[in-house]
């Protein structure tokens, strides 16, 4: 059975948070420096809070850009244009739409992209947990990438 004690004293806890990768925390030199560290506890829910928002941000990411690429994809359709009123296209009824709906739904995905990596670094120097961080990335760039290279062929095959 697992030992509950940590619950009670996580900074002695080495097997449940595998923060061994995290930026050291500096060495106090005197009382003052370790009175001002901060409590383990506090540290050990920091930890929890990042694994938690970087799972978030993974997991919203595909959804906000789908979310957006429909609304825009009806915007664009409202918009109306040349190629709706031939018989050739339902949403995309312009030449314009095609260029402005992938770069402006890209947007997002490089966003999100680049927000990782600075919260990947904002993590990483301020001794918390930054390891979810960079799975996130991970999965952020491939999407990212997989989102520009099936939108943009609108864009440049002009219909």
């Amino acid at each position: 059975m697992l030992n509950q004690s940590y619950l009670d004293h996580p900074e002695n806890d080495l097997i449940t948070d595998a923060d061994f990768t995290n930026m050291m925390r500096p060495v106090p030199r005197d009382f003052d420096e370790l009175a001002d560290a901060p409590d383990p506890l506090v540290v050990a829910q920091a930890n929890r809070r990042s694994t938690r928002q970087a799972i978030l941000w993974a997991v919203l990411t595909p959804v906000v850009t789908l979310l957006v690429a429909g609304f825009l994809a009806v915007v664009a359709r409202m918009q109306g244009g040349e190629y709706c009123e031939a018989g050739t296209a339902t949403w995309f009824c312009s030449r314009q739409a095609e260029i402005w709906w992938p770069f402006a739904t890209s947007m997002i995905p490089i966003a999100s992209m680049f927000g990782t990596a600075i919260m990947m670094y904002r993590k990483l120097v301020s001794y918390t947990r930054w390891r979810p961080w960079m799975g996130t990335f991970w999965f952020v760039i491939p999407f990212a990438m997989l989102w520009m290279t099936t939108t943009f062929q609108m864009a440049l095959m002009h219909h």
